[in-house]
């Protein structure tokens, strides 16, 4: 449907005189949430101070053959322990959204001071809607794409296998099965001490409690409509489906710049991204749209989706998201009578903790 042009229609009786707009109402209800549960839970305040927290990782000690009587002449001997892994998070990323109003000439393009208020209402709203938009997208690509290769930490199941030649009902239960027996084995290894399951090949052990599964919902979906009876297990039906992002956000980052499809490509951050033959206007997507066909995200700036991918672990301190500052501020300009409001936050550059794991469980 084609926008208002702007033309009044002729009264039915009076041909020179056209009938009145009855109202006009501004759309509220834009954000009714943004799947951010994930980002709220993650995020770690900073301070005005400072720009970088540092994280230390420390291993295990040895034990060693005691000789009694004899190790009265090691008494002296030093056994320092090797040195800590430090890793820094840095508040390095800052954003500002931008907006003009005036209450003067625009106000002539609405009927009453009611709906020009609304209007301005709603779009001072856009500011902190805009952020929270920008957090969880944002956030939540980067946790759909994130892998490591060290130790165990990308395992794939073999459904295909598993199934064979079974179908309808019967393979829709092998499959859930497999996932599950996928999930316990995993469960039960996390709870073991190991080595295999964060960067530093440190010895660690973890808390089940501490863990959270991320869903791919296709795969929530799939198990859920006819496979969960199978895979009913208190400890594994405490993670199916504990926190669950659209299928959009599970991919491969692109290493180097990549063509938009329409279809699977999309952006891990929000960015203008370029036509192809490099003129014409730019596109402003966030983390999570796609990329449009005849555009071009440079290297790592987006992901190809992957619908192999089940769902991921990791300890609920793996990624932090910590933030600087967030502050809104306005200033009135009275050459031109307008209003620009600003919103301005800064937060660091998102990475993994080494410590921890961040397993990617997928599909073989």
């Amino acid at each position: 449907m084609a926008n208002y042009n702007g033309q009044l229609k002729s009264n039915e009786i009076f041909s020179s005189i056209y009938n009145m707009i009855i109202s006009q109402q501004v759309f509220a209800d834009n954000i009714a949430g943004t799947k951010s549960e994930l980002v709220d839970a993650a995020k770690v305040d900073g301070t005005l101070y400072g720009d970088t927290k540092l994280y230390y990782a420390t291993d295990v000690l040895s034990s060693a053959p005691w000789g009694n009587d004899a190790e009265a002449a090691n008494l002296l001997a030093l056994h320092r322990p090797e040195d800590p892994k430090c890793q820094a998070l840095t508040i390095d990323k800052f954003r500002q959204i931008s907006l003009t109003v005036d209450n003067y000439l625009s106000k002539r393009a609405w009927g009453d001071e009611t709906a020009f208020s609304s209007f301005n209402s709603v779009m001072q709203g856009w500011l902190g809607d805009t952020k929270k938009i920008y957090d969880a997208t944002t956030y939540n690509a980067y946790v759909g794409t994130a892998t490591t290769d060290v130790g165990r930490q990308t395992i794939e199941v073999d459904v295909t296998t598993a199934v064979g030649s079974a179908t309808g009902e019967e393979a829709a239960r092998i499959e859930g099965a497999t996932i599950a027996e996928a999930i316990a084995n995993l469960l039960v290894d996390l709870k073991d001490v190991s080595r295999d399951f964060n960067d530093y090949g440190f010895l660690r052990s973890y808390n089940v409690d501490d863990l959270i599964f991320v869903w791919n919902s296709k795969a929530v979906s799939k198990i859920e409509k006819r496979d969960l009876p199978t895979i009913y297990h208190k400890e594994i039906m405490d993670k199916f489906g504990e926190y669950t992002l659209p299928a959009r956000y599970f991919g491969t980052v692109n290493t180097q710049a990549t063509d938009g499809n329409g279809t699977t490509v999309r952006s891990l951050i929000e960015q203008d991204v370029s036509p192809k033959q490099g003129s014409g206007a730019k596109k402003h997507v966030f983390a999570g749209d796609l990329i449009p066909s005849g555009y071009t995200a440079t290297a790592n700036t987006s992901y190809t989706t992957n619908d192999k991918i089940l769902f991921k672990v990791m300890h609920k301190n793996s990624i932090p998201y910590m933030s600087a500052f967030s502050v809104g501020t306005s200033f009135f300009n009275p050459k031109s009578l307008t209003e620009n409001h600003y919103l301005t936050f800064g937060h660091n550059t998102l990475q993994y903790l080494q410590n921890y794991p961040l397993i990617t469980v997928k599909e073989k």
